[in-house]
């Protein structure tokens, strides 16, 4: 078994895991990644027959009813990649529903050819995780943007919880509210954009030299109306990043 085989095998093995069921396997899909020698392929149809290129694949997708075939990851490029395998190059394949139960005989099939990496069922995770955050009923964002999903990768009601400093958690996202309560304790504060001066005024109330966002808004809250510096009727972080606010020296 080559490396990359053992890659995704490890891979799966620990969503699994994480997960604690077995994987529901789709009935008329599967996936195969293209060697990175090879360019990404440029997917047709022409008079209702589907074409990449390739006269191989194009003929494996007649012979085996393939009716579809998509990239697996639609905004993936060339620097989306881990050792051998790019995600541009990972492709879903749809089978017609006339030929359900087929599905392991295409994969072994297109494994043959030398220019495929890998070839293999897709998995469809399901999530059984519910927080036990209070208000998390009235959170609709959260389902909507399947931010709910990352929750299957940690074994959360056995202890097991996000924190390792070697997993990197990002948003993408058009914005933050950094002042939400949830968020504010860990938004990160510049602070070379400090005056030292700030430090006498008590800013910094736990006194370990640095000054967080939580430590900035308390202050900000105390200075009453001129404190509000965007004029929405509260002085708290957001007015400590605008111009006027003691909190920014431009110099940074």
């Amino acid at each position: 078994m080559d490396h990359c085989k053992l890659f995704l095998l490890f891979s799966f093995t620990i969503i699994n895991v994480a997960i604690g069921s077995v994987p529901e396997l789709s009935p008329n899909t599967f996936l195969f990644c293209l060697k990175p020698e090879l360019e990404p392929l440029e997917i047709s149809l022409n008079r209702g027959g589907l074409s990449v290129g390739l006269p191989e694949l194009d003929d494996f997708f007649k012979s085996h009813d393939v009716i579809k075939i998509e990239p697996w990851i639609k905004s993936a490029t060339e620097i989306d990649r881990d050792g051998d395998i790019y995600l541009n190059r990972i492709y879903r394949v749809y089978i017609d529903e006339n030929s359900l139960g087929r599905t392991d005989q295409s994969i072994a099939s297109i494994q043959e050819f030398p220019f495929i990496l890998y070839a293999e069922p897709e998995y469809l995770q399901k999530p059984y995780y519910t927080p036990n955050d209070p208000s998390y009923s009235s959170q609709c964002s959260l389902e909507a943007d399947k931010a709910d999903l990352a929750w299957d990768y940690w074994d959360i009601e056995s202890g097991e919880m996000p924190g390792d400093e070697n997993i990197l958690l990002a948003s993408v996202d058009t914005g933050v509210d950094y002042t939400h309560p949830d968020l504010i304790e860990n938004i990160w504060v510049n602070q070379g954009e400090i005056l030292p001066e700030l430090f006498e005024y008590e800013v910094d109330s736990d006194n370990n030299g640095v000054i967080s966002a939580s430590e900035i808004s308390s202050f900000m809250s105390t200075q009453g109306s001129s404190g509000d510096l965007n004029n929405d009727g509260i002085s708290n972080f957001r007015d400590a990043l605008l111009e006027g606010s003691p909190f920014i020296d431009n110099f940074d």
